[in-house]
């Protein structure tokens, strides 16, 4: 098991609720499984499996037969999910299914389950956890990593930090910091990627701000994820239109915006600066004028859109970054031109 440090009681412990997706109290620290430990426990479990074939005991023994002393924790819980595999075929069924470039997140009875607190069923929801995060399947991921107690974990460090990242994705910032506070603060042996990339997030999340641009440009990432992956159906639509309304109120702001600096430079007398009636060239007292050229009535010259959507145009030109004008001109032009989806 997990060793536990606690720290100095200062009154009684307040238990983490499942909401919090903790399961742990604040003063626990989470340490890898001992290479012993893991070795015992999976011999334990295939024990009870009820083995008959020879060759098969064989196979996993051997698995186990080397020293483990030197492995690290990823190495141990690779070892543990090739015995799985190998004395339950229902575990092999589920492997199979998780391979990059799948649309389709796996699907099996055993991670189909309302909470994983042993040994076996931890480490296997875990992995399965990892697959998915890194296929960028961050809600069905984030599932597993909810009903899986880290106490029963080979590998804490790679649960906390694969379970931040799919709460940095989707947006979960209060959900996420308080994961990266378990992995950077209460977990041991993280390694150094893991915290550099923990310590890059945790500053991101602390930033986020709600219904800013930056959040609908992450909004806009995460639809495209979505319908990269077949999926258009009703929450992403629900997510488009969330992504309209603040597009909206954000145009809005800058609107007021203008409008009050237009009221204060009025109010202080100062006049907008207005370009000459006529063309002068410098130092000479001429107009300038020169010869009207006939541009014709060709499609497209003077068709302009409507007043609204050219107010709206010039304040985002004026006001926002280029590369958030970009995005949104994109995201918009794709949302525009994409065939209506039956699908999730």
């Amino acid at each position: 098991m997990l060793t536990r440090i606690p720290a100095v009681l200062l009154g009684f412990g307040l238990a983490i609720s499942a909401a919090n997706l903790l399961h742990a109290a604040d003063d626990e620290l989470f340490a890898p499984m001992s290479a012993d430990q893991v070795r015992s426990q999976s011999l334990d479990w295939a024990s009870g499996q009820g083995l008959k074939d020879r060759a098969l005991i064989d196979a996993i023994g051997k698995l186990w037969s080397t020293s483990d002393s030197q492995k690290r924790p990823t190495e141990l819980h690779q070892l543990a999910i090739r015995t799985f595999s190998l004395a339950n075929p229902t575990v092999a069924d589920l492997l199979k299914q998780c391979y990059f470039g799948t649309l389709t997140a796996p699907a099996s009875p055993l991670i189909d389950v309302e909470e994983a607190s042993d040994y076996f069923s931890a480490n296997l929801l875990a992995h399965v956890g990892v697959f998915l995060t890194q296929a960028e399947f961050f809600d069905e991921a984030l599932t597993l990593f909810e009903k899986t107690k880290p106490q029963q974990l080979i590998d804490p460090a790679s649960y906390f930090f694969h379970k931040a990242v799919c709460e940095h994705r989707l947006l979960k910032a209060k959900e996420g910091l308080a994961t990266l506070k378990l992995l950077l603060e209460n977990t041991s042996d993280v390694p150094v990627r893991y915290s550099a990339v923990a310590e890059l997030m945790k500053a991101d999340l602390a930033k986020l701000k709600e219904k800013s641009l930056d959040e609908v440009s992450r909004m806009m990432s995460d639809v495209e994820r979505r319908l990269k992956l077949g999926r258009g159906g009703a929450k992403v639509q629900k997510t488009e239109e969330e992504i309209v309304a603040r597009l909206d109120e954000l145009i809005k702001k800058l609107e007021q915006q203008q409008q009050s600096q237009s009221q204060s430079q009025s109010g202080s007398g100062q006049a907008p600066a207005e370009p000459l009636p006529d063309s002068i060239i410098k130092g000479s007292t001429a107009p300038g004028e020169v010869d009207q050229r006939d541009i014709g009535k060709k499609a497209g010259w003077g068709a302009l859109p409507p007043k609204q959507q050219t107010k709206a145009r010039n304040l985002i030109d004026r006001e926002l970054p280029p590369h958030y004008r970009n995005a949104i001109e994109q995201y918009l032009r794709k949302l525009a031109t994409r065939p209506e989806s039956r699908s999730r």
